[in-house]
């Protein structure tokens, strides 16, 4: 996942230095920041590991 997030990274970058419109350039630089915020939430999120065995699950 980490390498999807990475490529998108690079070529919303490219966006924003090739493009001459500011609307494009902001509505890339926001679409940057979204990946990267869902990037380090899910890397957030894998630290945590698997929930403890004995840990109720939802429904019992």
């Amino acid at each position: 996942m980490f390498d999807r997030a990475h490529v998108t990274l690079v070529w919303l970058a490219v966006l924003v230095f090739l493009s001459s419109e500011p609307s494009v350039r902001g509505l890339a630089i926001a679409a940057m920041i979204a990946v990267a915020l869902a990037a380090s939430i899910v890397a957030c999120l894998a630290q945590r590991g698997p929930p403890h065995p004995s840990a109720p699950h939802p429904g019992d």
